[in-house]
């Protein structure tokens, strides 16, 4: 059961992770799982600051600070100091990167919708309930 689990889990996820790159073209920008994931923590995070990115991803500040420097390069966000504290950076994104987000929510309802296709809701709320209890086990 364990192993099925696992390969079960496992190709969700790498199927899940294939068709958005694919739909927002992750491959042509060079975008990763956790690009997109700080696209997402930005765009929910009112004066969202790369420590933001540490604290919610439970990665590295260096890691996130790469992050960050590639998605600045790529020109989907702005850095700009904090009024109130000038030593601290603002992360909001660009026009392009508007755009981009835009983009991934849409190819995400697509892929959500087509995961749940021929699944009532109850067993969409079963299987959300039982993942985030597995999610609440693992910490």
């Amino acid at each position: 059961m364990n192993s099925s689990l696992a390969n079960t889990l496992f190709a969700l996820m790498q199927n899940y992770r294939v068709t958005i790159r694919e739909a927002i073209n992750a491959g042509e920008l060079g975008l990763n799982a956790m690009h997109v994931r700080c696209l997402h923590i930005i765009a929910a995070t009112p004066q969202c600051t790369a420590n933001d990115i540490v604290n919610q991803t439970q990665r590295d500040k260096a890691q996130i600070a790469r992050l960050v420097k590639e998605l600045l390069a790529l020109n989907l966000i702005h850095k700009n100091a904090s009024e109130h504290d000038k030593r601290c950076f603002i992360l909001s994104f660009t026009a392009q990167g508007c755009t981009l987000y835009d983009k991934l929510l849409n190819a995400e309802q697509h892929v959500n919708a087509q995961m749940c296709k021929n699944l009532n809701p109850q067993q969409i709320n079963d299987f959300l309930d039982t993942a985030q209890q597995m999610i609440k086990n693992m910490d």
